[in-house]
């Protein structure tokens, strides 16, 4: 059974999809490298394709890899249920999982798996798409269903290789992904790994969270913490977060009801979630995407807006 961890009490699944070739192991290379600021677990079928920096390494078995920035890698075959209840027995557990699903999975049933597995609870399905090759796979007789529910899954999508692409291809790709996918945030994938609290979701645990970390602003995204002025309905904090501006595409954090109930909110891309928490400090953490001015004129909109919204209207016994 895996551990009541603060705040949840479940351990948070990303999950990474994308046709073969898109690009997933490069994001998830660049995740390990850079430590994503938590214990992250990253679940793969093949290390063969997984490049670690030997330098990284503390241990390494047949099955996982132990780095020194707290984060392991993990090769799963078929059995997924089994390599997330290992993951939860360890004497210290992640503090969210990333499964790279294989490039010709549907991945509606592995977030369903995995999202519904005890001790754990989905955050967000992430599809990675090469922007040359993705109209084309899409329209395949063969496969184009397939990548076609790859992207109408997700929760994020990344454009991989956006700095190699010629111009049209990126727009190209924008504008298929904007009509599979309506209302989706579309990023650069490099910088989305470079910025793990966009891709995996600020890491809140109890405690109050945090902006995204480093001494300076990542060039392409901002955060800011809002503290809820009090007790909220949780259909009220559904409604305001699916009315965030669109540049704010992650928002994650706690908020008390009108009968004194803990629930971790959260929103990934267009989609929102409210469950149930223990007692934890109230604060939402929202992460902005986009030219800077877009994204800095968006985080104090948002503020301002949530400080202004009628929260005094929300009665006990208003239901999730």
């Amino acid at each position: 059974m895996a551990p009541v961890l603060p705040g949840s009490g479940r351990i948070p699944v990303t999950l990474l999809s994308g046709y073969l070739g898109a690009g997933k192991t490069t994001a998830v290379n660049r995740l390990l490298a850079a430590g994503a600021g938590r214990r992250l677990a990253v679940l793969v079928n093949d290390f063969g394709a997984v490049s670690v920096d030997a330098a990284l390494i503390e241990a390494r078995d047949a099955t996982t890899i132990s780095l020194a920035n707290g984060c392991l890698c993990c090769a799963v075959s078929d059995d997924l249920g089994g390599a997330l209840d290992g993951l939860a027995a360890l004497p210290e557990p992640p503090e969210q999982v990333l499964i790279e699903a294989s490039g010709v999975a549907h991945p509606a049933r592995i977030a369903r798996m995995a999202g519904g597995w005890p001790g754990f609870a989905l955050d967000a399905v992430a599809t990675v798409a090469d922007p040359e090759t993705l109209r084309a796979r899409a329209a395949d007789k063969f496969v184009g269903r397939l990548v076609r529910d790859q992207v109408e899954a997700a929760d994020l999508l990344l454009l991989s290789r956006a700095d190699l692409a010629c111009p049209a291809a990126v727009a190209d790709a924008r504008a298929l992904l904007a009509g599979l996918a309506p209302g989706r945030p579309v990023l650069d994938a490099a910088e989305a790994a470079a910025a793990p609290d966009l891709l995996l979701g600020p890491l809140v645990s109890g405690a109050q969270p945090r902006p995204l970390p480093g001494p300076a602003p990542h060039p392409a995204f901002s955060s800011r913490i809002w503290t809820p002025p009090g007790p909220i309905a949780p259909e009220r904090m559904r409604e305001i977060l699916a009315a965030l501006p669109a540049p704010i595409h992650r928002a994650k954090g706690f908020f008390v009801t009108p009968d004194g109930a803990t629930m971790l909110a959260q929103r990934a891309g267009a989609r929102v979630e409210i469950a149930p928490a223990a007692p934890a400090a109230t604060a939402i953490v929202l992460i902005a995407a986009g030219p800077a001015e877009t994204r800095e004129n968006a985080l104090p909109r948002a503020i301002a807006e949530l400080d202004a919204a009628p929260f005094q209207d929300t009665r006990p016994g208003d239901a999730a």
